[in-house]
């Protein structure tokens, strides 16, 4: 303990970390308690301490049939994992260091590792440290990765189309990503509500980037849509 100048005495730094430790097995210990009374038959523990990605992960296990205990503490994590089953674990991380300070091992499996993979270097670090492990990028921009990584379980949807393919074909019409994996699926034939369902927005999102693909490719509607892919695949040579 130490005193300030007006002569109160303040928590030294260990009795801090004592107070945050005593929290955290409180914690974890009212979250076992929770689990034990209702255990669903497929559960996933997740340790992710960005809240968007968070959010995202438990909605899309969620249509899994995968219920997720959402943990945003390397302690908490290791604690439940060593206490209860779970049928997934899945671990986000953003630099290669965190797997050091979030005390990830071979030992914990199967592993979902969620990791920016922009940079090629890094990618091979992940896989260098946890050969293991299944490496997603850390987007999750097309659910269906997840799906294949959890061994085709749950539904599964059409395969995408060449994702570069798509790309090239409609290049010059300057469509962001989010419009290229509408369009990818729209040109499967997948209606809007397939298509905000799997892609995780709404049916109204949905609507509005395939109007305005339709604005910036020139088309009227998914027919002539189709048509214009079909003879930009021509004009590369892939028919």
């Amino acid at each position: 303990m130490t005193a300030d100048q007006s002569g109160s005495v303040a928590p030294s730094g260990d009795v801090f970390v004592g107070i945050v430790g005593h929290l955290i097995d409180f914690f974890v210990h009212s979250l076992l308690m929770t689990l034990d009374y209702e255990l669903p038959p497929r559960r996933a523990l997740v340790l992710e301490t960005e809240g968007l990605v968070a959010e995202r992960l438990r909605r899309m296990l969620l249509e899994e049939g995968v219920t997720s205990c959402l943990v945003d503490h390397p302690r908490m994590f290791h604690e439940l994992r060593e206490r209860l089953s779970f049928q997934h674990y899945v671990v986000g991380v953003r630099s290669p260091d965190e797997l050091e300070a979030f005390g990830l091992s071979s030992d914990l499996a199967p592993l979902l590792l969620l990791a920016p993979l922009e940079d090629g270097g890094s990618s091979s670090h992940y896989r260098m440290a946890l050969p293991d492990a299944t490496l997603l990028d850390r987007g999750l921009r097309d659910p269906d990765v997840l799906r294949l990584a959890m061994a085709g379980e749950g539904p599964r949807g059409a395969p995408l189309l060449p994702a570069d393919t798509v790309r090239l074909t409609f290049a010059p019409f300057g469509l962001s990503e989010r419009q290229l994996e509408v369009l990818n699926r729209a040109l499967l034939g997948e209606s809007s509500a397939e298509i905000a369902r799997r892609l995780y927005i709404s049916e109204l999102t949905v609507r509005n980037h395939l109007h305005a693909i339709y604005q910036c490719v020139g088309v009227s509607g998914r027919r002539e849509l189709l048509g214009r892919f079909v003879r930009g695949l021509v004009a590369m040579g892939h028919a």
